[in-house]
């Protein structure tokens, strides 16, 4: 990424072509939990929907229940960039607060409740 005259940062590509389903899923998942909560600190509507049949989709096709037991690190590495100033830092601080509460959450949950991801932005 360059910014200002010889200013830039290197992005690294080294978990290779295949990855751990986790880090995967929620790559994508985090998107619809971060623009839903852009617009109204929580998780609703169309998002919401999309959020959870991606989830009962993945689960449903590959019977892999073991993930949401594990998905919690992968959830907090997405939430940490996210809520990140250096690459989000026009978010307000209510946005920010609801994907830090979000982070501490589901790393306090035993296992990740799809269906409830509002309890984990409160």
């Amino acid at each position: 990424m360059f910014r200002e005259g010889t200013d830039f940062s290197v992005l690294d590509r080294s978990r290779g072509e295949w990855g751990e389903a986790a880090d995967d899923i929620t790559a994508l998942a985090m998107n619809y939990i971060f623009y839903s909560v852009q617009k109204s600190l929580r998780l609703t509507g169309d998002l919401k929907d999309l959020f959870e049949l991606f989830f009962e989709n993945y689960i449903e096709k590959t019977g892999d229940d073991e993930l949401l037991e594990v998905i919690a690190p992968f959830f907090a590495f997405r939430a940490v960039v996210v809520a990140s100033p250096t690459w989000y830092p026009l978010l307000s601080d209510d946005v920010r607060r609801s994907i830090f509460n979000f982070l501490e959450n589901v790393m306090a949950a035993k296992k990740f409740n799809y269906r409830d991801v509002n309890s984990y932005l409160a």
